[in-house]
């Protein structure tokens, strides 16, 4: 701060005052105008302070840089100066620094309306997950500090923005700037980097509290899944307490330890859908083939008028023999609804084989043709299908339990639950028992005890090239391989079931 008094002959003083701001980027100037004649009566007006003596002023302070011609109009044409901004510098500019703009949201909450009537808090889930090949994060590129100058023509020097040097976690990669993740599960930052944890935990029962479950990757569950709940596994899950009267879908193997009751449990995503597709398939080429044997068979033995064409004994075969064909269609393409891929076949399946579509055959060749081309999806689906997926489990009672490899059961064993497994299911405990209910696997079936002294009825199935084992069986317990049944009408030990080259079904037993 500064001051300077400037004395006119009429006795009217001028005293000048200049300040400035901390860092010297603003100078204001005061003029306050003093009357000392001794008769007031006979004072001059003030004169005003003028361009030229404020420019000196400047220059005696050497004040150089930003001087507001626009102050200086004022000043000379006012009475009143008080602390004017006279001069104005450039402040310096801070660096911006590098930082990451995140795109998921971590915390996620979800927002209840009030003015629903009927909410389902089992639907809310409050997991933040991401997918593969998701953009979680961009870095946003900063910029350095820009130096400031002072009314006194000084540089303020600013600084540069700092050196930050970011890098991917687990489950990310960073391309141009932008994290990607490289795997499912759930998204997590710091200052400097983005990861994916390929697994969820949670530390108590699924319940209306947490929400049901769906998450892209790995699942720990240790608690129970509790009545009407779902949990949706992206990878491989495990359940410590077991699952009542909930929803379970997992696509990789898991485990499920303590009780499995009234559940439906799916475990192989995907692959499970590949599995129904090919046993739908295959059950269609079947019965193909079976309507061209027939053909072959009424012609070559002159069955048939030979003014009746092909097309009219198909239709006929297929109206007489064959009626379950329209719903095997429908079930096939359905099933094609679930899978993401183009297929042929159900092409094929609409305008051929559904229903009145039937007529559009002509020819046997037409047949042969269907079974080349489902041939050729077999192959490509059973080559999908090598990929298998297993379950261990403890117990199941009035359950629906599906899997795409292996049910393996080292506990007490069922109750009148469905199971079906593409590969094997296995009995690991000598002691486990399994009663009423229907097993279906593609290769073998392994058990302890089935059935009861009572009879309890039990069905074990297994494909024609497959084949079952029981330590003891008692009666009622119905065998099935391929499309042959057996049913034990007396209760035996060391039972083996499988079919003869011949394809009857053979089973070598000891009687208990």
């Amino acid at each position: 701060m500064g001051g300077k008094i400037l004395e006119k002959s009429n006795k009217i003083k001028k005293n000048v005052k200049i300040s400035f701001n901390s860092d010297k980027t603003e100078a204001y100037m005061t003029v306050i105008y003093q009357d000392n004649s001794e008769n007031l009566r006979d004072k001059n007006p003030p004169e005003l302070i003028s361009e030229y003596e404020i420019k000196g002023y400047l220059d005696d302070f050497g004040i150089k840089y930003g001087v507001l011609q626009s102050a200086i109009e004022y000043i000379e044409n006012n009475k009143e100066v008080n602390k004017v901004l006279i001069a104005k510098g450039k402040k310096p500019k801070p660096p911006i620094e590098d930082r990451l703009k995140i795109l998921f949201d971590n915390n996620k909450k979800v927002e209840i309306d009030e003015n629903i009537a009927k909410i389902d808090y089992r639907s809310i889930n409050n997991i933040t997950s991401v997918k593969e090949n998701e953009i979680l994060a961009e870095i946003i590129i900063g910029e350095d500090g820009v130096n400031g100058i002072n009314v006194f023509s000084e540089v303020i020097p600013s600084k540069p923005k700092k050196i930050v040097e970011f890098k991917p976690g687990q489950g990310c990669k960073l391309t141009d700037n932008k994290f990607i993740s490289t795997s499912a599960g759930k998204p997590n930052f710091n200052k400097t980097s983005v990861w994916v944890e390929p697994i969820y935990t949670l530390n108590a029962d699924v319940n209306l509290a947490s929400g049901n479950i769906n998450f892209p990757a790995n699942v720990e569950v240790k608690g129970k899944v509790t009545d009407g709940m779902k949990v949706f596994c992206g990878n491989s899950l495990f359940i410590r307490d077991g699952a009542f009267n909930s929803v379970i879908k997992a696509n990789n193997t898991s485990k499920i330890d303590g009780n499995i009751v009234g559940s439906t449990v799916e475990i192989g995503g995907i692959h499970l859908i590949i599995q129904e597709k090919i046993n739908l398939l295959t059950n269609l080429k079947d019965k193909i083939e079976s309507i061209l044997s027939n053909v072959e068979y009424l012609k070559n033995n002159n069955l048939i008028n030979e003014d009746v064409s092909d097309g009219m004994i198909i239709r006929l075969l297929v109206e007489s023999k064959y009626k379950d064909l329209p719903k095997l269609c429908i079930k096939i393409i359905s099933i094609a609804t679930k899978d993401y891929r183009k297929s042929e076949i159900i092409d094929v399946v609409k305008h051929k084989l559904l229903g009145t579509s039937i007529t559009n055959i002509n020819k046997i060749k037409e047949l042969e043709d269907i079974i080349e081309k489902i041939n050729s999806e077999l192959i490509e689906l059973e080559e999908e299908s090598k990929n298998t997926t297993d379950l261990t489990m403890e117990y199941g009672q009035e359950s629906e339990i599906k899997v795409a490899g292996n049910i393996l059961i080292n506990g007490k064993g069922l109750f009148t639950s469905h199971l079906y497994a593409k590969d094997n299911i296995k009995f690991t405990n000598k002691s486990s028992v399994c009663r009423g209910g229907h097993l279906k696997a593609g290769t073998g079936i392994d058990a302890a005890i089935v059935g009861n002294e009572s009879g309890v009825v039990t069905r074990l199935e297994v494909e024609k090239n497959g084949e079952i084992k029981v330590d003891i069986a008692y009666q009622n317990t119905i065998f099935i391989v391929g499309n042959v049944k057996y049913i034990l009408d007396k209760a035996s030990k060391n039972v083996h079931a499988y079919l003869d080259k011949d394809g009857s079904i053979i089973v070598d037993k000891l009687l208990l």
